[in-house]
């Protein structure tokens, strides 16, 4: 699994030159199982991604990243946190709760954790998660 991070600056608007800039908008999206040249922007001549291209094009798309695992559970903690997914004893994905305990994993991810979407919320920005969450 992959997990591809493209954070957007998506263009800020200023009425004028006594009001301050407004903050960039940022997109981070999670998505399981897919390659750095699956997309049409990193190189992709058969797959069409024209509105993900758009993004990239007139935002920030990283272009030099790693994940923390190739398995989808880990990486989403690791990013969302900012922080190694074994501190948080996930270091696989989270299967029923009766085998996470076996496999010597937590049960969810802790309330405690720092997380990225809190401290944009802090910073102002509105925030929210559609789809999969898989951190428990």
């Amino acid at each position: 699994m992959f997990v591809l991070l493209i954070a957007l600056l998506i263009g800020s608007s200023v009425a004028g030159f006594a009001e301050a800039k407004a903050p960039p908008n940022i997109i981070l999206v999670f998505i399981d199982d897919m390659g750095w040249t699956d997309l049409s922007c990193f190189g992709n001549t058969e797959a069409k991604t024209p509105n993900i291209d758009r993004m990239a094009e007139e935002g920030i798309a990283f272009e030099q990243f790693y994940v923390n695992s190739p398995i989808c559970s880990p990486s989403r903690v690791a990013i969302s946190t900012g922080q190694y997914p074994q501190r948080w004893r996930i270091t696989s994905y989270l299967a029923h709760r009766d085998n996470n305990r076996e496999r010597g994993l937590t049960q969810w991810l802790d309330p405690k954790a720092p997380m990225l979407a809190r401290s944009l919320k802090k910073a102002g920005y509105a925030t929210g998660h559609f789809g999969k969450w898989h951190m428990g």
